[in-house]
């Protein structure tokens, strides 16, 4: 789920930067620590046996090559290849977590322009809110494995209130293999026009305007719909992914500390801690992980009539359980039905 560290930056104080800086949860300490590790015991690896096992020209050679790959290092454009896909992964998650689907500006618009407090005023109001949430749902459920779990079934809807026994039959009657989440919105469409020709909207314009929000979440819902089918392509993160691992494998080689009193490549200093590439590492390596989270945020693909999950399930995803479908439902349809605004 979402870390949420507000309330760690609302002082300026040293003290709470500090306190940011080495929290564990979601952090890129927890996200890099294992692939650090294994990287410190290669170099180490690496380190013992050159300093106590290779002799002569052994040694040399190797001093060689260390050199030669630490001279190389730079043609593996790390920090232009990493900028690039973080700025493609960041714009996706971005736009993702923009069009998930915000129903309180047509619950507000159905409360001022669906006029009358009368009992079919007030199921009509509701009625356009459950189906358009419902058609959220159903989007979500295949988007999320968190819903997925909170939904399995269409029968839970039922339970849960989003959806009526008849309407279920409504949806089961549809035969279609691809998604049925438009025909809830179809469904709030229709309502509109059968108010509007019940009197219950004052002008044309009225109903338009409700439409017009109901068909705006559509929208949205079918941009998750699209990330959903189309990701980005597996040639890219694959290119970087490698570039990185590729480049730190390198480094165990081209880091070591030269300690040959004739090798011209001597290191100034023999260090048994490589502190720069250890910093260089957290930095990159860290950089590439949490963008590696975003790669699957809410998305979920299918395949057939089986379902494969690849959601990222870090501590950095957006949860969508605690989005609150279910509070959501309540907040916006106890605002729509709200008599106040239709006085």
């Amino acid at each position: 789920m979402t870390v949420s560290y507000n309330l760690d930056v609302s002082s300026v104080s040293a003290f709470s930067f500090i306190k940011l800086l080495f929290r564990w949860r979601g952090s890129i300490w927890k996200s890099i620590a294992a692939e650090l590790f294994l990287w410190l015991c290669g170099y180490y690896t690496v380190l013992l046996t050159y300093r106590l096992v290779l002799e002569g020209e052994t040694r040399r050679q190797f001093e060689r090559l260390a050199e030669l790959c630490d001279e190389k290092l730079k043609y593996i454009p790390l920090t232009f290849m990493l900028g690039f896909f973080v700025t493609i992964v960041v714009d996706r998650w971005r736009n993702i977590f923009q069009n998930m689907g915000w129903i309180e500006n047509l619950a507000l618009t159905v409360a001022a322009l669906l006029r009358g407090n009368t009992k079919q005023a007030l199921l009509y109001r509701r009625s356009i809110i459950r189906y358009t949430v419902l058609s959220q749902v159903l989007v979500f459920r295949d988007v999320s494995m968190r819903v997925r779990r909170r939904f399995p079934n269409m029968e839970s809807l039922v339970v849960a209130g989003f959806l009526h026994e008849n309407e279920l039959k409504d949806l089961e009657e549809i035969k279609l293999i691809y998604n049925k989440y438009w025909a809830p919105v179809q469904w709030s469409l229709s309502i509109c026009m059968r108010a509007y020709k019940e009197g219950m909207f004052e002008t044309l314009p009225a109903v338009t305007a409700v439409q017009s929000e109901i068909k705006h979440f559509r929208t949205s819902l079918a941009q998750l719909c699209n990330y959903d089918w189309v990701p980005i392509p597996i040639a890219y993160p694959q290119v970087v992914f490698l570039a990185v691992r590729m480049y730190f494998l390198i480094c165990i080689i081209s880091r070591q500390f030269i300690i040959s009193a004739d090798a011209h490549n001597k290191s100034i200093i023999d260090l048994y801690v490589p502190f720069m590439t250890i910093l260089q590492f957290t930095f990159f390596v860290g950089w590439m992980k949490e963008r590696k989270g975003g790669l699957g945020l809410i998305l979920f693909a299918f395949h057939k009539e089986r379902q494969h999950a690849i959601l990222h399930t870090a501590a950095s995803d957006v949860d969508l359980k605690t989005f609150g479908v279910l509070q959501h439902l309540r907040n916006v349809t106890g605002a729509a039905a709200s008599p106040n605004a239709t006085a």
